[in-house]
């Protein structure tokens, strides 16, 4: 077998570190396909408060198709909503994501045993093969959480006495003010134990939670609800938008960099009026969630102002290697027979 030339073998160890030079780089040389979520960049404050805010009409939606839950009790076996449409803008610093669907109805209140609210979720995977059924053990997820009764509490808090007005008074004991006392009207065991589904007061529509596995959801403590949350019902329609600052140092968020790989994301609705609560749900497949990459400045630029650099480097050395090679077939190998006499 015939041996490559020199210059043959630098042509492809120079391909192959091309190719080794871009993936370094971070450009793609190729790429899955899927449907992806790309998100808009916003010069200045984010319409974190406004869902009907005209800049979220500068944004092209996402449709992004539901499916019922079909894998653990309480199942739905079909969607409650054919689809959502999602759009997401993003600052400096922060990301702000908008889920609209069409609802006929208008579920925000929990207050009796068969009463359901409306409820809508994003959950984003915090690693690699991350399974879509709630995480797994090595690849959790982190959620955020809407519920339509949080963020109505957040606009008057209602409890059972508002709904019943003519309900008895619960007689208390131990004494309200006493050491004793569970939670600030009494015995209320389920504030004096912290479970954020009996706060009085709440600092977000919006609950951020974690999970591993079925059976795992578990809400972040206190000081890590960041996940700001706003929603509004118009006609018919849904639209719910949840923000959060791309980093803030804790392990148990998702990290959204634009400089980094693209999100992987997964969405869910619930309808109180249908009984929808827990695992009762509508829910999307994954889907990535593309940030769009900051202003490049001049010195970003060194990778594609080194390529032609290098280019121009690989040519000169096939060049400066080809012409040391023997002219062979360019005249007589030893000289012309008459000593390079004759025409």
């Amino acid at each position: 077998m015939t041996r490559p030339s020199l210059p043959l073998r630098l042509v492809g160890l120079g391909a192959v570190a091309l190719a080794a030079f871009l993936s370094l780089a971070g450009v793609p040389i190729t790429s899955a396909q899927g449907q992806t979520l790309f998100a808009a960049r916003v010069d200045g404050a984010l319409p974190v408060d406004a869902p009907f805010d005209p800049a979220w009409q500068e944004v092209r939606p996402t449709e992004v198709a539901l499916s019922g839950q079909p894998v653990v009790p309480p199942m739905r076996m079909e969607p409650a909503f054919p689809s959502i449409r999602v759009r997401a803008l993003v600052s400096e610093d922060r990301i702000a994501v908008l889920l609209e669907w069409d609802d006929p109805t208008r579920d925000e209140s929990v207050l009796a045993v068969d009463a359901f609210a409306d409820a809508a979720a994003m959950q984003i995977a915090l690693g690699d093969g991350t399974s879509i059924c709630m995480g797994q053990q090595a690849g959790g997820l982190n959620i955020w959480h809407w519920k339509a009764d949080w963020a109505a509490d957040l606009a008057a808090y209602r409890d059972l006495e508002d709904v019943h007005p003519g309900m008895p008074l619960d007689v208390h004991f131990p004494a309200d003010g006493t050491a004793d006392a569970f939670g600030p009207d009494g015995f209320l065991a389920g504030q004096a134990a912290g479970n954020p589904r009996s706060a009085a007061v709440r600092p977000s529509s919006v609950e951020d939670l974690n999970a591993i596995g079925f059976g795992t959801l578990t809400p972040q403590v206190p000081e890590g609800q960041n996940v700001h949350g706003a929603s509004e019902f118009r006609e018919g329609v849904w639209r719910v938008v949840m923000s959060r600052p791309l980093s803030d140092g804790d392990p148990n968020d998702a990290i959204l960099d634009p400089r980094g790989s693209a999100a992987v994301v997964a969405f869910a609705v619930w309808d109180g009026s249908r009984g929808d609560r827990d695992g009762q749900k509508s829910v999307s497949s994954w889907l990535a969630l593309a940030l769009p990459q900051p202003a490049i400045g001049f010195l970003d630029m060194w990778p594609f102002m080194l390529l032609p650099l290098l280019a121009l480097g690989l040519s000169g050395l096939v060049i400066w290697v080809g012409a040391r090679q023997p002219a062979v077939g360019l005249g007589w190998p030893n000289g012309r027979p008459d000593g390079g006499r004759g025409a």
